[in-house]
């Protein structure tokens, strides 16, 4: 079983290959065709390891890992940088499931966000009105994935339509990969994390691995939330430092960012829940073990920097 957090610009993607063979693709970012990548350097900058200059593409990736189809698209909420080759990929690959948070959002300004293509957001309009989407609502599970939905509940996904804030209803995913726990928390925001630790706090505490909410920026949120998950490891996203909050994430654990470490992946071994990364430069100055090991995954060259027990 493994979780790939992508490089990709200032969105999200993750892709999920389950212990049933099944895989789950949760947001898109920098997704185009295979031609027009550039892959990531291992040239580091001073302080900086400016792995986001050369974002992967989502489509490649799951090319060279072998995938002809995946089980299911998961979006967590309606924001182009989640949706950014939407339409390419359920061109590209053959599937049967779409998770969506109900919504009424209008159709965003392209000619304000001209770095987005029209064609993801008609893709997502298409599969809204045509396809059996499936809403899920906190409590629900992903039979024979390992997959709980924390939030949102039908309350806050009204309260998000009510204030066209579709953070409010974001998804926040709980994986169980073995005995270890990681939470992918897509943009969701204090209302969202009040109900969790509310009904869910036994699930919640004490976990491995956090995919930082809103990736990492800090948003004028409350961090309380993260004394009762207490994560051993934040992966943060792709945003600018200026608006990150790394002090929140490492009072409890260590971060990674994608910007540090390029691709991430979290894989289950004999030994434990492995943490590799993409970029040498910043394995080679931050691996945990007596001599750098390396793997292959998706036809790139993957570091191990770390082992949670």
């Amino acid at each position: 079983m493994r979780l790939h957090f992508l490089n990709v610009k200032n969105g999200d993607c993750n892709i999920l290959e389950h212990s049933s063979t099944n895989t789950t693709v949760v947001d898109i970012s920098n997704g185009q065709k295979c031609e027009n990548i550039s892959f990531a350097t291992e040239a580091a900058v001073l302080g900086n390891f400016n792995q986001k200059a050369n974002p992967e593409n989502p489509i490649c990736y799951l090319n060279d890992l072998g995938k002809t189809s995946i089980k299911r698209f998961i979006l967590t909420h309606p924001d182009m940088d989640h949706m950014d080759g939407l339409d390419i990929l359920l061109r590209t690959f053959k599937f049967s499931e779409f998770l969506n948070v109900k919504n009424n959002k209008k159709i965003p300004s392209f000619s304000e966000f001209n770095q987005y293509n029209e064609k993801d957001w008609d893709m997502y309009k298409r599969l809204k009105d045509t396809f059996r989407e499936k809403n899920l609502y906190s409590g629900d599970t992903i039979e024979n994935e390992s997959l709980t939905i924390l939030s949102p509940t039908k309350e806050i996904v009204k309260e998000a339509i009510k204030k066209q804030d579709f953070n409010i209803s974001s998804y926040v995913l709980l994986l169980k990969i073995g005995k270890y726990k990681i939470i992918l928390a897509g943009d969701s925001g204090d209302i969202a994390w009040a109900h969790i630790i509310g009904n869910h706090k036994t699930l919640v505490s004490d976990i491995d691995i956090l995919l930082a909410p809103h990736h990492g920026r800090d948003s004028n949120r409350d961090y309380s939330f993260l004394d009762t998950l207490k994560p051993k490891y934040t992966f943060i996203g792709n945003a600018k430092s200026k608006h990150l909050e790394y002090d929140k994430y490492k009072k409890y654990g260590q971060t990674i960012t994608n910007n540090q470490a390029g691709n991430i992946v979290v894989q289950l071994e004999d030994n434990g829940l492995n943490i590799l990364v993409e970029n040498e430069v910043f394995a080679k100055k931050e691996h945990k073990f007596s001599k750098l090991n390396e793997t292959t995954i998706a036809q790139r060259k993957y570091y191990y920097v770390n082992r949670i027990i």
